[in-house]
């Protein structure tokens, strides 16, 4: 097909090189294109034959009817349309058959296209529960972006929660202080996108068992959070600030601190937080009150639902059923932590879903069901088995010795007990006979 170029191809392959901000030298080929050249053809002085169309349309993520015509082709548009709505069934609960359609972008379409389903495609991943390949695909975006810019910062902060939230904090802390290092060394402005960042590496840090280091950085951050005076930034650093609190036993703080997060964030964007931060409060309130924390956590799933956070509605699932055990209502407790079982089940929340199923164990002893209780037990070893350390495998191992030795079980209490010390990294005393 030959093409007909009409006027203005320098104009637009000029700008849709500054618009990716690439470099004259980048699209140089010896031969083929000199810098000259190319000064040529965007100031609309020299035509560029058919071989250097095609090179520029490949190197600038175009087409040749495009660069030629200022046309796209009528496909692209069409897949302009799948996209938006794939963008729109994230936005409304359903990841899962967003995929397809980011997909189908990324294998067809223009650059721009490209890069927006890529994050669709990653946002998508995580809410499946997928968080372990959702981190990949931000990687690969952050990778991408110029360090110090906002896109660079949340697209690092992505990598982070999702590497967090697939148990692997060593990964979430080398992607988070690598990302945190840099931002320094440029001497930036701090923002709200530098100051999610590192509260969500404070929560790695937090998740590890390092309370004490979380809560010096986010002390800092919470100091110029302050500063900022964002409704944003403060909210992420009283969020996070809640959570070490609450590991510190701080739980008066903590509900305050998770009050004040809440009030904050509802004047965002980030409802899917505000979500979340409700689950969590909800779990705060359990042992000082658990009829509010029923309620609270009955209104955060049902707007978890609606967002198709499978991960956290699975793990919000499962406090609702430890406030009916609150509350001796032990059927309900059953019915909760049903579902919550079957929907952490084979997703990448390891820990959450080990939890769930102590919660399940609970439940049996209580009802008398210990076939129910072993297979729930057996679950949890399952799920646990080389998994790294974090606050909530030990959390886990100490709720399973506390049942053990409820059931008078010494010496599974005494494993159970072992294993929670072992998932802090302390190793056991010598023996004090050889």
């Amino acid at each position: 097909m030959v093409l007909s170029m009409g006027q203005g191809v320098g104009q637009r392959i000029r700008e849709l090189r500054t618009e990716l901000n690439r470099p004259q030298s980048e699209l140089v080929v010896p031969g083929l294109l000199s810098a000259s050249y190319l000064s040529l053809i965007e100031s609309g002085k020299r035509r560029p034959s058919p071989e250097v169309l095609r090179h520029l349309a490949e190197r600038l993520g175009s087409t040749t009817e495009f660069l030629a015509t200022g046309e796209h082709p009528v496909s692209w548009y069409e897949l302009e349309r799948r996209l938006t709505f794939a963008e729109m069934k994230v936005l409304n609960g359903s990841a899962e058959e967003a995929l397809a359609d980011f997909d189908a972008v990324l294998a067809g379409g223009r650059r721009q296209l490209r890069d927006r389903a890529a994050l669709g495609r990653a946002r998508a991943l995580e809410l499946c529960g997928r968080s372990d390949e959702a981190a990949e695909e931000f990687e690969a975006l952050w990778r991408q972006a110029d360090p110090g810019t906002t896109m660079w910062a949340e697209r690092a902060t992505d990598v982070v929660r999702c590497a967090r939230d697939s148990d692997d904090l060593a990964y979430a802390i080398e992607v988070g202080e690598q990302a945190m290092s840099t931002f320094e060394a440029l001497d930036l402005e701090w923002a709200d996108a530098s100051i999610r960042l590192g509260v969500t590496l404070a929560d790695a840090y937090r998740c590890r068992g390092d309370v004490r280091r979380a809560r010096r950085l986010l002390e800092r951050l919470m100091e110029l959070a302050e500063r900022l005076d964002s409704p944003v930034a403060r909210g992420s650093a009283y969020w996070n600030a809640a959570l070490v609190a609450s590991d510190q036993q701080r739980h008066a703080d903590a509900a305050l601190l998770a009050e004040r997060a809440m009030a904050l964030l509802a004047e965002t964007e980030y409802v899917r937080n505000v979500a979340t931060l409700r689950s969590v409060y909800g779990e705060l309130l359990i042992p000082s009150d658990p009829v509010r924390a029923r309620r609270i956590l009955g209104e955060a799933r049902e707007r978890l639902i609606a967002m198709d956070v499978r991960g956290a509605i699975g793990e919000c699932e499962d406090r609702l059923a430890r406030a009916a055990l609150r509350l001796g209502e032990v059927a309900d407790a059953l019915r909760w932590s049903e579902l919550a079982c079957e929907r952490l089940t084979g997703t990448g929340h390891a820990t959450w879903t080990a939890l769930a199923y102590v919660t399940r164990a609970e439940i049996a002893h209580l009802r008398g069901e210990d076939a129910e209780l072993e297979s729930a037990l057996a679950t949890v070893d399952q799920v646990l088995e080389h998994r790294p350390a974090t606050a909530d495998t030990v959390r886990a191992w100490g709720r399973v010795a506390a049942l053990h030795e409820e059931r008078g079980d010494a010496a599974r209490a005494l494993r159970a007990y072992r294993d929670a010390l072992a998932a802090t990294g302390t190793p056991p005393p010598d023996p004090l006979r050889p």
